[in-house]
């Protein structure tokens, strides 16, 4: 199956992946919001909402037709039972069976549903270059994430947000862009993404021959396993972005633009979440059982509680950032952050502890996690949207995510045998942490001083 040695697994020190990957969502997160204001003033509460509604619907089909590639690239390369260039060159043709499922699923659907089942100004037949885009540069971010090449990955992620900025902006000084503009620019930053990726990937990930003819094996070997863990990674996806269709379908597309605001700026209190999961998972995979029960319960309960402090300033933010930048026509946006965001900050620590669970080997484990998240969202969904309208969506998706943790402690207790509010209470000891990375920030500034500082002259000089 393989014809060259595995990548090695994790190197380099892991605080300083978490670096890189912070600083990459960091980047990333202030050119996304940023695009973010222009997209919502130039399209108006239903133009975000019909935008908002095109980006979930090819999440989905990113998800259901790139068959979890990347989560079994992660496993495999980190146990090193594949190479790189055996899940880029499975990965082409996998890319054309998205492509060509997605425009056959777009032709049937169409003419049953019309060209405005997605908000009108935004054409469906652009999922057919969306779907197959976000698949292929999906994946290959996730190779190098499995290859725990983070600064490659950072440059590879932070070009679609430096490309979407860069289009919407000319268009916006031009004129308005519309809905169906916008979706353009946002597959073509997404393909910058992917290029770069492969870039940074190098031409020896290719295999010409084997794309030609492809390695049957090695796509079902990654197939059975991406697919286990991807229905999981589907459910999770519906999970978060359910709420969405149900907002659209009893409060309207500007409600859902509305909504789409205040779940966009709660995704900042993910970025330390998303910068220890990336990081921690190869290193996980390929760490010993007892390394990884160590490692988690550590992670999981300082994330949670860096992500505590991080939404409460945010709360207090959002009266003072919404309404200046978005526009008053966003002003309800602010009371669905504040109840997004306990939820929020619960699925911060989920994503570390369902990062441990996938480690051993247990990818279905989390799919479980996720159908019981996914039932309480729906209940939830149904029993508060009708009435509240988008801050019930709001609620909805704050339990759900509650939820999702309480499980994810659950299944995290059964397979480490560790207690689980060690993963959630914070400890006398982390106290060293904070220390210890004060230090190390202090002493990096005073060696960069000391060298920046001039040689002193000898005698006699």
């Amino acid at each position: 199956m393989q014809d060259e040695a595995a990548a090695p697994g994790p190197r380099g020190s892991f605080l300083a992946h978490v670096n890189v990957v912070m600083a990459t969502y960091a980047i990333d997160g202030a050119l996304a919001f940023t695009s973010g204001v222009l997209v919502a003033r130039a399209l108006g509460p239903e133009g975000r909402g019909a935008f908002g509604l095109f980006a979930v619907s090819t999440a989905f089909g990113q998800m259901l037709l790139g068959l979890g590639f990347g989560s079994a690239a992660i496993y495999y390369v980190n146990k090193r039972e594949l190479t790189p260039r055996d899940i880029v060159s499975a990965l082409h043709v996998v890319t054309l069976g998205a492509l060509a499922i997605t425009a056959a699923a777009v032709a049937l659907v169409v003419p049953w549903t019309g060209d405005d089942v997605l908000g009108k100004g935004v054409s469906p037949w652009l999922l057919i270059a969306a779907v197959p885009v976000l698949v292929y540069g999906g994946t290959l971010r996730l190779v190098l994430q499995a290859e725990s090449r983070f600064v490659a990955m950072g440059a590879a992620t932070t070009a679609q947000p430096v490309v979407m900025l860069t289009l919407m902006a000319v268009a916006y000084a031009v004129s308005d862009p519309t809905p169906s503009q916008v979706v353009g620019f946002w597959i073509i930053s997404y393909g910058a993404m992917a290029a770069l990726s492969l870039a940074c990937l190098g031409r020896d990930s290719i295999d010409v021959a084997r794309i030609v003819r492809p390695a049957w094996p090695t796509i079902r070997m990654l197939a059975r396993f991406g697919l286990r863990g991807e229905s999981g990674n589907v459910l999770q996806l519906m999970n978060y972005r359910l709420d969405q269709y149900i907002v659209r379908g009893f409060v309207g597309l500007a409600g859902v633009g509305i909504y789409a605001v205040g779940v966009s700026m709660t995704e900042a209190v993910w970025l330390l979440a998303n910068s220890i999961a990336i990081v921690l998972l190869p290193r996980l995979t390929s760490a010993d059982p007892e390394d990884a029960r160590t490692i988690t319960p550590v992670a999981c309960r300082n994330t949670i509680l860096v992500a505590t402090a991080g939404a409460l300033m945010l709360a207090v933010a959002a009266p003072i950032i919404i309404p200046p930048f978005f526009g008053h026509r966003f002003d309800d946006s602010v009371q669905a952050l504040w109840l997004l965001l306990p939820g929020t900050v619960a699925l911060t620590g989920s994503k570390v502890l369902t990062s441990y669970i996938f480690s051993q080997g247990r990818p279905m484990v989390n799919t479980l996690i996720t159908c019981v998240s996914l039932a309480v969202t729906v209940v939830a969904l149904l029993a508060l949207v009708p009435r509240y309208g988008v801050n019930g969506a709001a609620a909805a998706s704050s339990l759900a995510y509650g939820a999702h943790l309480c499980a994810a402690l659950y299944a995290y207790r059964r397979i480490s045998g560790q207690p689980a509010l060690a993963a959630v209470l914070p400890h006398p000891s982390d106290a060293r942490l904070y220390i210890d990375g004060a230090r190390g920030v202090l002493a990096r500034i005073a060696g960069r001083a000391a060298s920046d500082a001039p040689a002193p002259r000898q005698a006699g000089g």
